[in-house]
């Protein structure tokens, strides 16, 4: 993929410029760097995108970026969900498969592209369509939103097809739909295909530690060793990343076949070691360490304005329980008090318009100046605007439910990672299951400038006023259990008279 002819800011590529992370909340894109021209050959690329709501597709030079492929006449895009461009069902999609393979027939004037889909070889053919509006040359061209944290798409065009072969047959799925003809003139790439030869993948041990549960504070010493049967050892090489500490810089790192780790917070903490040999193939292992402490309890829970973590321009109320922004990007502030081991509720309440605001979950000691795509530490939230549900800056749901001002979130934290209950107008709205969390997690509210001239823009209650909503007899009707729920957010916390 182009890191030149993509939406900047928008998309960021691995390294080696195969796979692509979608940043922000508006419609990016990104083209490959080469083209296929009229009269050139019928070649082939794939595309794996375990995620729903994005398109994959060809088109030309003139298609813009922050669009699907097939929204103009200049290329051709089939959604993950299902739907190719003229919003037509694909009644043969294969929901299961998250691989799609691309034939191009660019033998003619007019290109005609073969969509290729399934779980399994071969694969089914799902949709055939011949661009009669095309006769310039086709690149290969992704576009969407963001929909997870991470790589969501990688693209195979054939570079090593020895060390990556494709997951599909095209020439078996075409043969087998009497497209012979087209498989017969088939390319195995985008433009070329090339076979090196095979690249033994490296080795990787990594020693188990004489604790693996460890007071906070305290350092655990882990090492491991690797090697490589053409490189040779590749020890300097091993990377240790700790992912209990959100999704970008934020997170720890070390390098080398020794790293020393020294949680700063309770819960538990899987450590990724990995080691990449020179041919780019990749040893993996994870290991676990507990971090084991008392969570602090407040008497008086209230927004705290962290020194270097809370976001800027954000004035509390003398009782730190409403937020006003006076900066203009989404900034964060969090309670002081976290929640690990207990079923807790807390209450968000809109003081103006719908804007860009809301209450949330985010996991402590991760800066929220502001609250940003790129670094996404574990999270969710219920933005006033919709209102809408978030999880790691991820659009889960959008209601269009006017005159929602309340909005309460029962955390059941009683197992690995904590269970959200959204309760809106009464009812069980969604259950989010924040998997990536495993410290401590802290109300939080964000937003940014709103022009609307209140002197506070949003509040929380942690109980110190009777709720609006009623969580146990809303988990009870939709067959959650309320037992063990607390309505309080603390359990030293002296305001609650819930």
């Amino acid at each position: 993929m182009s890191d030149t002819d993509l939406n900047q800011g928008g998309v960021q590529l691995s390294a080696d410029r195969l796979s692509g992370e979608w940043l922000g909340l508006g419609t990016w894109g990104v083209r490959s760097t080469r083209s296929i021209a009229p009269q050139q050959g019928v070649f082939y690329f794939e595309a794996k995108a375990p995620v729903d709501y994005f398109d994959l597709g060809v088109a030309t030079a003139a298609a813009p970026l922050g669009r699907p492929a097939g929204a103009t006449q200049d290329g051709f895009s089939v959604n993950t969900e299902g739907f190719y461009f003229e919003s037509q069902e694909l009644t043969n999609f294969d929901p299961n498969g998250d691989t799609y393979g691309f034939v191009v027939d660019y033998r003619g004037t007019h290109p005609v592209v073969y969509v290729i889909n399934g779980s399994a070889k071969p694969g089914t053919r799902i949709v055939t369509k011949t661009l009669d509006a095309v006769s310039q040359p086709l690149f290969i061209h992704l576009s969407g939103v963001r929909r997870t944290a991470g790589f969501q798409v990688t693209i195979n065009p054939g570079n090593d097809t020895t060390n990556r072969p494709f997951t599909l047959d095209p020439a078996a799925a075409l043969h087998a739909e009497g497209l012979s003809d087209v498989a017969t003139a088939l390319v195995l790439g985008w433009g070329a295909t090339h076979a090196p030869v095979w690249n033994m993948p490296p080795t990787l041990n990594v020693a188990q530690p004489s604790a693996t549960s460890i007071a906070v504070g305290a350092s655990v010493a882990l090492t491991a060793t690797a090697s490589d049967p053409e490189d040779g050892s590749r020890d300097g090489k091993i990377d240790w990343e700790v992912l209990s500490e959100g999704n970008g810089p934020e997170r720890v790192h070390g390098s080398g076949s020794s790293f020393t780790f020294t949680p700063r917070l309770i819960g538990h903490h899987p450590i990724q070691v990995s080691v990449t040999d020179a041919g780019g193939k990749v040893a993996q292992q994870t290991i676990t360490i507990e971090a084991t402490g008392a969570l602090q309890q407040y008497s008086e829970v209230r927004l705290a304005l962290e020194p270097e973590l809370a976001g800027s321009g954000i004035t509390l109320s003398p009782n730190g329980l409403q937020a006003h922004w006076s900066v203009d990007q989404k900034n964060g502030v969090r309670a002081n008090q976290g929640l690990y081991g207990g079923f807790w509720y807390v209450e968000g309440h809109r003081l103006v318009a719908e804007t860009n605001q809301a209450i949330g979950l985010v996991i402590g000691d991760v800066s929220l100046d502001p609250y940003h795509f790129d670094i996404t530490p574990p999270s969710c939230s219920v933005n006033t605007v919709g209102p809408s549900t978030y999880q790691d800056l991820i659009l889960v749901k959008q209601y269009t439910t006017p005159g929602i001002e309340y909005y309460g979130l029962a955390v059941d934290y009683r197992g690995s990672s904590p269970i959200v209950y959204v309760i809106m107008g009464g009812k069980l709205t969604d259950t989010l299951k924040l998997t990536d969390a495993t410290v401590p997690v802290y109300p939080m509210l964000y937003g940014n400038v709103t022009g609307l001239g209140a002197q506070y823009d949003m509040e929380i209650n942690f109980g110190a006023t009777k709720f609006h909503e009623d969580p146990g007899a809303v988990l009870s009707a939709a067959g959650v259990s309320a037992d063990g729920l607390r309505l309080c957010w603390g359990t030293s916390n002296q305001s609650c008279v819930n």
